[in-house]
């Protein structure tokens, strides 16, 4: 996935309070995307938890 530099650095800096990478903040991000029935993509709100 191509993310601008903005959005990247804004990750790597959520990713890293609990200790996580990118990939690991993605995955739980992913896990919890919902379809609403419009089609849209939406997603509550989120906390990164470590594993």
């Amino acid at each position: 996935m191509w993310l601008n530099s903005h959005v990247s650095r804004r990750l790597r800096a959520i990713a890293a309070r609990p200790g996580l990478n990118c990939e690991q903040v993605l995955a739980q991000l992913a896990d919890r995307v919902r379809m609403d029935d419009t089609g849209a993509l939406t997603v509550g709100a989120f906390t990164p938890a470590p594993y």
